[in-house]
């Protein structure tokens, strides 16, 4: 019987209605036996005649499984008895092995392992390769931040740590360490995303809160404000921003604190599979208050990760980028590092600071070109810079370092 004239007498048989247990006892034996070459001896279905045994030896041809296999899946095909046929299974293609060896130090070492080992589902891998490929925009994210040498190496170890699924039972929770304005907030972010990717964390949730989210000004609503915020968080990420600020280093008996503290030291252990707490702020400030307030914080935030104050290079790398990004252009002899070495300390909030000296110099730039050529627009000279500058001190003065214009260096 051909392949051809064998699915036609699949369809003939399927449209029946009456079928028992002798019938599906039948098909079972002709469909193993069109795949055997066995010669059919069932007598309903003989043929004895010099004919037929012409056409059965002209057509038999070498049988094919996944003819039969996707005549089942077209015919949906359901056996009330048993499946059809029981002793019929495809050969298993084994999966090729791919070793990829490679000295992983840096963040950027990962996403060379990625872009050069395209995933294949058909192959089987020494490492995670498929993990790797869901997380490759977070990886270039954080390489891309200017500095963080040693934030992103120790996030490397973090990464390769958990990804090897090692972690079990493990506390996730992370301090960042460091001033204001070097990215934590950025940072926390795209830990939670990647985390989240690799089934870490159960899903993608990201709750920045400060004191005014988890202390109330009633003795016993802060239990309650505080139980509110973590149950948001569960499967995800709280990020706890300037968390010295939860406790005062001058009164650590602060009722109000202690409240909020002494609950979320119990989430911390209680959620430790489905919580990752993330707190941000200065060392000796959260030594000094956060973790003295209860002592059994520090054991249960093993990770900490060291944000160095950013360079007067890396400033200028970010002002640069800042403007990049935002499709302007700098004149080529406007930047440069010793412009910004000069100024650095009046830029005590870096990141933060280069966000308000873009939008500054732009503002000044707007005033400068304002009625000429037209293709003058948007190309940043050092006299807009330094205009920039200006207005920054004067509003740095008069608002006494209180920013108001965000992003993602907090």
């Amino acid at each position: 019987m051909s392949n051809k004239s064998f699915l036609k007498w699949l369809d003939e048989y399927h449209e029946r209605t009456d079928l028992n247990q002798l019938d599906y006892s039948i098909m079972t034996t002709l469909i193993n036996r069109h795949f055997t070459g066995v010669p059919n001896t069932i007598p309903i279905f003989l043929d004895n005649t010099l004919e037929h045994e012409q056409r059965r030896t002209q057509n038999f041809v070498q049988p094919r499984f996944d003819s039969y296999h996707l005549w089942q899946q077209s015919h949906e095909i359901f056996n009330p008895f048993a499946p059809l046929p029981t002793n019929i299974i495809p050969p298993e293609t084994p999966l090729e092995k791919i070793e990829i060896h490679s000295n992983i130090e840096t963040i950027n070492d990962l996403i060379t392992i990625i872009n050069e080992n395209p995933y294949n589902e058909k192959a089987e891998y020494n490492i995670d390769l498929k993990t790797l490929h869901k997380i490759k925009p977070e990886l270039v994210q954080l390489n891309d931040m200017i500095g963080l040498v040693n934030l992103k190496k120790s996030i490397l170890d973090q990464l390769l740590y958990f990804v090897q699924n090692l972690c079990a039972n493990d506390f996730k929770h992370t301090v960042l360490l460091g001033p204001p304005g070097t990215g934590k907030t950025e940072v926390a972010k795209i830990i939670g995303k990647m985390y989240s990717k690799i089934g870490i964390l159960k899903n993608d949730v990201f709750k920045k809160v400060t004191r005014n989210d988890l202390i109330a000004g009633y003795l016993g609503q802060t239990a309650i404000k505080t139980r509110k915020v973590i149950d948001e968080c569960l499967g995800g990420v709280l990020f706890i921003d300037e968390a010295y600020s939860l406790a005062s280093a001058g009164d650590l008996n602060d009722s109000y604190s202690k409240e909020c503290i002494d609950i979320l030291c119990e989430a911390l252990s209680d959620h430790k599979s489905d919580l990752m707490v993330i707190i941000a702020g200065y060392e000796d400030e959260l030594n000094e208050t956060f973790f003295r307030v209860n002592k059994g914080m520090q054991s249960r935030f093993v990770w900490r990760f060291k944000m160095e104050p950013y360079s007067a290079n890396d400033m200028m790398n970010i002002f640069n980028k800042l403007v990049t990004e935002q499709s302007w252009s700098l004149n080529s002899d406007t930047v440069n590092e010793r412009w910004f070495e000069d100024k650095k300390a009046n830029f005590v909030y870096f990141g933060r600071d280069m966000e308000l000296l873009v939008t500054y110099t732009k503002i000044a730039h707007s005033r400068r070109i304002y009625g000429k050529d037209p293709s003058l627009r948007k190309i940043i000279i050092s006299d807009d810079m330094n205009k920039g500058y200006e207005t920054f001190l004067k509003n740095k003065k008069e608002k006494k370092d209180q920013h108001y214009l965000y992003g993602i260096y907090v």
